[in-house]
């Protein structure tokens, strides 16, 4: 309670800390505050933003041509059957009265097509030897 009645008093200052009274006064003068204020000669920065690129030529001098694209690799006849043998596996998988066998064996085959194109696509990935160089960063090693 005393503490919300003492709200609206004046602090009392340490003497050490007594503001002196002839320091009172304006914060700044009248016409603003002098702080970053630029020169009067000195262009501002919307004066730049105005001429923006205005010195620029109006074309390029010289154009740019980029060399010709290296051609694609060859993509291996084994890739070839895998990526073959996953779209086949999905095309026996949803129709599978497309072979003349029962339904469950063209599903089964469906599925097995699917799984082998996958691991044979897997497999085919580089491994990564002893000449690929480890990351330079281990993290936090204790």
């Amino acid at each position: 309670a005393r503490i919300v009645a003492g709200f609206d008093a004046a602090p009392d200052w340490p003497t050490d800390e007594k503001p002196d009274a002839a320091s009172k006064g304006p914060i700044w003068p009248v016409s603003g505050p002098v702080l970053n204020r630029p020169e009067p000669d000195e262009p501002s920065l919307l004066d730049g933003l105005d001429t923006f690129g205005a010195n620029l030529p109006d074309d390029a001098p010289e154009t740019f041509v980029p060399p010709p694209a290296p051609p694609l690799p060859k993509i291996p006849f084994a890739a070839i059957l895998a990526v073959l043998s996953i779209v086949l596996g999905f095309v026996l998988f949803f129709d599978r009265g497309l072979l003349p066998v029962s339904g469950g064996v063209s599903m089964l085959l469906g599925i097995a097509g699917v799984l082998g194109g996958a691991a044979a696509l897997i497999m085919r990935l580089r491994p990564g030897g002893e000449d690929d160089e480890p990351p330079s960063d281990d993290g936090a090693v204790v």
